[in-house]
């Protein structure tokens, strides 16, 4: 039997040792200061007067009390009516003194009706709210208002930002081996 020799190879492995520091990182933010002030605004309102009407000329006629103006004009259209009621009854009474003949004594009966005065004084009544006759005109309110931005001031923080590096160590623990050896 024939003996070839062999290649025997041995090796180990090489071993890393690392040794990592982490790095560090921290950031603060502030909140920022700010202040809001608002002005108050200028507000101006005018009102003109509204204009008030009351006419109470209906409620004094409704006590007779009337001016001489309208006292004429109604006196006046009375005077007509009686004018006219005294035309007509003078007409009749002449018709019945020209009627003599059918008998009475129609002198005498005119003068009985014509001898009294019939008088009759209407004092009015009380005046009423319907009889007011109220007018009230507004004027429109002029309203000027001056507004004011508001103040707002703001101070502003910056972030601490703090920030350390980290680190490798690379250490060989091991170093790698290769043998090679010829056996018989």
């Amino acid at each position: 039997m024939m003996n070839i020799p062999k290649l025997h190879i041995q090796s180990t492995q090489g071993k890393i040792g690392l040794h990592i520091q982490k790095p560090e990182q921290t950031i603060r933010q502030y909140k920022p200061e700010q202040s809001i002030q608002q002005p108050e605004a200028e507000m101006n309102v005018r009102q003109r007067l509204g204009k008030l009407t009351v006419d109470q000329t209906n409620a004094w006629h409704n006590l007779d009390l009337k001016s001489v103006f309208v006292r004429t004009e109604e006196l006046s259209g009375i005077a007509r009516n009686r004018w006219l009621e005294g035309i007509a009854r003078v007409s009749n009474e002449g018709d019945e003194l020209m009627r003599i003949e059918n008998g009475g004594n129609p002198m005498a009966a005119q003068a009985e009706r014509n001898a009294g005065y019939d008088f009759t004084f209407d004092p009015g009544g009380k005046p009423v709210y319907d009889l007011l006759d109220i007018n009230y005109q507004p004027q429109e309110a002029q309203i000027d208002i001056q507004r004011s931005k508001p103040v707002i001031e703001t101070i502003k923080r910056d972030p601490e930002h703090y920030y350390r590096s980290g680190s490798v160590d690379i250490t060989m623990n091991q170093m790698p081996e290769l043998q090679i050896d010829w056996k018989v």
